[in-house]
């Protein structure tokens, strides 16, 4: 028998979820185990149902999407979150990576993409939606002056949720050390910040 992957879903939109339902139906390694409507209802199903995977729409009634995202890592750090949604701009994209959230797909995606999201979150990777690179995160910075590879481990340790001074602790180095490189990393990447610079990474395979 296929292990599966317990989801769940908030959305406010009755269709969506159902939408959801039956995409994820036919995915025998994926148990979408419930549908809420609100970032409250999702907090109080994940202490119910215990999902490895939460899909999160942005636009949500009383707890923003990115918002929920945050209380998620916060209260199950454990628990990894996909945000689908239908807005593809740079600022929710960094304001959802820098909330905790380990993956990105746009709602006019193809299906397979949310699928290909889940089964990447679940295993500890991070998932950046393909239709976002051109124009958000591709950068001429990477080949002008690619990562060194502590830079990319930097990134990586981000990507995954560490603070600057956990990241140095992680690596053996000063945390104004860790900040040097971090600059040095946003800079090649022609990023806007740290948040951003992992996501062109992500994106770029970089990092994982």
């Amino acid at each position: 028998m296929v292990a599966q992957t317990k989801c769940l879903a908030v959305d406010d939109h009755p269709a969506v979820r159902q939408g959801l339902a039956l995409l994820l139906a036919g995915a025998d390694d994926i148990d979408l185990v419930e549908s809420v409507d609100s970032g409250e209802a999702v907090l109080e199903a994940i202490e119910r149902y215990s999902p490895s995977v939460v899909i999160v729409d942005v636009r949500l009634p009383g707890i923003d999407g990115i918002s929920a995202v945050k209380r998620i890592a916060e209260r199950a750090p454990d628990v990894k979150t996909v945000v689908f949604s239908a807005y593809g701009d740079k600022r929710l994209l960094s304001d959802a990576i820098a909330a905790g959230a380990r993956g990105y797909v746009m709602k006019g995606s193809p299906p397979e993409d949310l699928i290909r999201a889940i089964r990447t979150v679940s295993v500890g990777k991070a998932f950046v939606d393909p239709s976002l690179s051109p124009a958000l995160l591709m950068t001429q910075g990477v080949v002008d002056a690619p990562l060194s590879e502590r830079e990319r481990e930097i990134l990586q340790l981000l990507a995954e949720g560490l603070h600057t001074e956990e990241v140095a602790g992680r690596i053996g180095l000063s945390a104004e050390t860790v900040k040097s490189d971090t600059k040095r990393a946003i800079t090649k990447l022609e990023a806007d910040g740290r948040v951003h610079a992992v996501a062109i990474a992500l994106r770029q395979a970089l990092i994982e």
